[in-house]
């Protein structure tokens, strides 16, 4: 069962259908109590009227004043019965006749209740208790037929289930409706998307239910992030176009143009630099394309054991200087992204700072409430003020064929935008170099 409706409308039903069951059952349980208590009153107030007529002769032993007692106690197998009992003399009424009536177990200080079988099958209400009078005890026993009520009971249940019967194909009908109209909001949400596919509109309509908001607002989101990552795309495309267009036409004209005899190595090395150039352009372009592809959800990277490694080959490059590569990061930092656009992001960073130290580059790492802080500075000569804002304007062209900040910073940038952070440049205070400060806020949920 896969549709939301139907699991809706068959919980509901199962649900309407036990509680239908237990009114009847609660309703036909209740009624029989009331009943019960009422005959049970009926037969407290014959065994008064018994014990009221009550009388004892000389020998000490009980009589009845028959004209004090009820007519139906002498109607046969009316199921109105008694029986009487002191001092070893018992006292039936003739309704009886020659039936037994067997007297129940009983508390003398209270009326006592029970059922038993009648003469001709009945289901008598028993009621007994003993009483004290003038010095010697009588235990008085009188009855009912409760077979009219139970009848009775039986065709009002039989009424009232069917009544519940109807109820219950009513609150179907009820039930169908509201869990249509409580699924109508995924209903037109389910053609927003399609108008969405079709182009008609940029993103879903906020207009939905509290329950259903967020998840519009996340699809929403996901759109927008779908578009930066094909604008990203495309311009990394046209960069790559533009970028390729010269080379391409330098080779084309070394092609065409044979080198004379005495100029071959010339034209091999014009040729190998048109190459290179080439070479150099794709894999830029397809960093950032990766860049586009983002990262994996929910992974965590331990920096200081990442950052050690990418330290250490750091230090291999750029083996022939004396340069102090330091990293200062608490041991629990952790990144919230993938691990090759940590590599990546700080690679590019440090190397340019490595770049252009003289002796010391620094990365520093903080976690922080709303997410992770990192620095990296160096002691060189800084950024000019003019470039620097050039390097601080998102989506401008950067120049970069110039060697060190250009390239790596722009990347850089695309990286921190992907993970929803910010990157400051700027000139270090203590080492006085260049300085890149960012800061990675804690994902959603994370």
């Amino acid at each position: 069962m896969t549709s939301l409706q139907a699991r809706l409308s068959t919980g509901l039903i199962v649900a309407l259908a036990l509680l239908t069951v237990l009114a009847v059952v609660i309703g036909g349980y209740s009624l029989r109590q009331l009943a019960e208590d009422f005959v049970a009153g009926r037969v407290e107030h014959d065994l008064e009227t018994l014990l009221a007529a009550l009388e004892f002769d000389a020998a000490g032993h009980p009589q009845l004043a028959a004209d004090r007692i009820s007519a139906t106690f002498r109607q046969p197998y009316s199921g109105h019965y008694y029986r009487i009992e002191s001092a070893g003399v018992e006292l039936c009424s003739r309704s009886l006749w020659d039936a037994e009536l067997p007297l129940p177990t009983f508390a003398a200080d209270r009326f006592s209740r029970s059922f038993a079988a009648g003469p001709q099958g009945q289901h008598l209400l028993v009621v007994s208790r003993a009483f004290q009078v003038r010095g010697q005890w009588v235990t008085l026993l009188a009855t009912e037929d409760f077979s009219p009520v139970i009848a009775g009971l039986r065709s009002l249940l039989l009424q009232f289930g069917l009544m519940a019967l109807i109820a219950f194909g009513g609150l179907l009908l009820l039930q169908r409706l509201i869990v249509q109209r409580g699924l109508a909001p995924l209903e037109q949400m389910r053609r927003e998307l399609a108008r969405l596919a079709r182009g008609e509109i940029p993103q879903l309509p906020v207009t939905a239910p509290d329950e259903v908001r967020p998840l519009v607002a996340e699809l929403n989101r996901l759109l927008e992030l779908l578009g930066q990552r094909q604008q990203r795309a495309r311009h990394a495309l046209g960069n790559l176009a533009h970028g390729l267009k010269t080379p391409l036409t330098a080779l084309i004209q070394l092609a065409e143009q044979p080198p004379p005899a005495g100029e071959v190595r010339g034209w091999w090395r014009d040729l190998r630099q048109q190459i290179e150039q080439i070479r150099s352009l794709t894999e830029r372009e397809m960093k950032r394309a990766r860049i586009v592809g983002g990262g994996n959800p929910g992974q965590r990277v331990l920096l200081n054991q990442e950052v050690a490694d990418l330290i250490a080959t750091l230090r291999l490059i750029h083996r022939g200087r004396d340069l102090r590569i330091e990293a200062r990061i608490p041991p629990d930092s952790l990144f919230a992204g993938d691990r090759d656009d940590l590599l990546e992001l700080l690679g590019n960073l440090l190397n340019n700072a490595c770049e252009w130290a003289v002796t010391t580059v620094r990365l520093t790492g903080e976690s922080k409430p709303e997410g992770l802080w990192l620095r990296v500075e160096d002691d060189g000569p800084g950024c000019p003020p003019e470039q620097l804002e050039l390097l601080r304007q998102r989506g401008a062209r950067i120049d970069e064929s110039r060697a060190g900040y250009g390239l790596g910073l722009a990347i850089a940038g695309d990286i921190v935008s992907q993970y929803g952070g910010t990157l400051q440049l700027g000139q270090a205070e203590e080492l006085g170099g260049f300085l890149a400060e960012i800061a990675l806020p804690h994902p959603a949920g994370g």
